[in-house]
């Protein structure tokens, strides 16, 4: 009976999901995790090329006939590679279904996905635990590690619902495990964390935060600096993440490396026209490219997660991302201020001038080549 409760809950609700297709369960290379009451039930289109030794023809796609011969090794990798993870283990997952999808108007051919159903057991935390005790609400992950071979295939966007929370998440081979739900204090500091490594990693930004703070102005003015930085950008970020603005990656990548170039020529030009206003257009300079800078950074927490609109799920990942980017940047100017220090103890008071040199010829050079490189004109 608890299996035929299961199977009829799951068919109710693989119905009543948001699909493209009638005629499809669910599109490729998505999936949705509805949590109930007990259980977690998982609809997942996932790539044949993910999956070893079951394509016996080699032609990259599953016929019935190969699905049917190979369902054992096809669950135990699904089983394996789609997990649901407590606080000390993966949860079990059963799988009720599994089904090939071929192109609507070519039903007898075979398909480049494999459409897996199940569910996940919230019955209980570890092993040791009754079957019967309370069920898991909290601290719960997603880890997805069936991605296929072609760059198509390398992503995978999971709907996560829980009664009236929504969450968006997409999974890649260098983010393949996500919180489920997660608290607001959780989502703050994950979020935090991922803001900081954005900038940490990201060349194109910490070389164009370098070439802000490499000015020889006092620590007033460079506060300023990075004040005007943190308002560009957070504004740009707001307004792409909570209303819904969108600009191409293939325009902001390119105008990322333009923002490097132009501070670089702005420097230049003002050091050898010895302006006295230079400090306040400047200023107005650095927060007109850290606009382009902030669609970015949208870019890339929009490209992770998604929250319904409004809601506090959505400020507290907004709120967190900005706070890492603003720990990235203050601990990069304590580290670059703290180096110049050094300079300075050793090579004497044109420390300073040597560095701010070496920052500007560094961001013009290879700002220059991400900009021709982000166009496709590079050598």
């Amino acid at each position: 009976m608890r299996f035929a409760a299961r199977w009829t809950l799951l068919w109710a609700w693989c119905l009543l999901a948001p699909r493209a297709a009638q005629a499809h369960p669910i599109e490729a290379r998505k999936g949705t995790l509805n949590l109930l009451d007990r259980a977690a039930y998982l609809v997942v289109s996932l790539p044949v090329s993910a999956l070893d030794n079951v394509d016996d023809d080699g032609d990259g796609a599953l016929s019935p006939a190969e699905l049917e011969a190979h369902a054992g090794a096809i669950r135990a990798q699904v089983i394996a590679g789609v997990q649901l993870l407590g606080p000390d283990r993966a949860l079990p997952l059963h799988l009720l279904m599994l089904d090939v999808t071929p192109p609507e108007d070519s039903p007898g051919l075979a398909s480049r996905h494999v459409v897996a159903m199940g569910w996940f057991d919230l019955g209980g935390a570890s092993a040791a635990q009754a079957p019967d005790g309370p069920a898991l609400r909290e601290g719960l992950r997603m880890r997805f590690r069936l991605f296929g071979k072609d760059s198509a295939q390398r992503e995978l966007d999971l709907t996560i619902t829980r009664q009236q929370d929504v969450q968006w998440v997409r999974f890649t081979p260098e983010r393949s495990e996500h919180r489920v739900l997660p608290s607001s204090v959780t989502l703050l500091a994950e979020y935090a964390r991922i803001g900081a490594a954005h900038v940490l990693q990201g060349p194109d930004h910490l070389l164009f935060l370098l070439v802000v703070l490499a000015t020889g102005w006092g620590w007033r003015t460079l506060l300023a600096a990075l004040s005007c930085f943190t308002a560009g950008h957070a504004l740009t970020l707001a307004l792409c993440v909570w209303a819904g603005w969108s600009v191409p990656a293939g325009v902001v990548e390119p105008a990322i490396a333009a923002t490097i170039v132009g501070m670089v020529a702005f420097d230049l030009w003002s050091r050898r026209q010895a302006r006295a206003g230079a400090t306040a257009q400047r200023l107005a300079l650095v927060f007109l490219c850290a606009l382009v800078h902030g669609l970015g950074f949208a870019g890339a927490l929009t490209g992770l997660t998604r929250w319904p609109a409004g809601s506090t799920q959505m400020a507290g990942a907004l709120i967190g991302f900005n706070l890492g980017i603003e720990a990235a940047q203050i601990a990069v100017a304590l580290l670059a201020g703290a180096t110049v220090q050094v300079l300075r103890a050793v090579v004497g008071q044109g420390a300073h001038r040597w560095a701010s040199n070496a920052a500007s010829a560094t961001a013009l050079v290879a700002g220059t080549w991400w900009f021709l490189e982000r166009l496709g004109l590079q050598p």
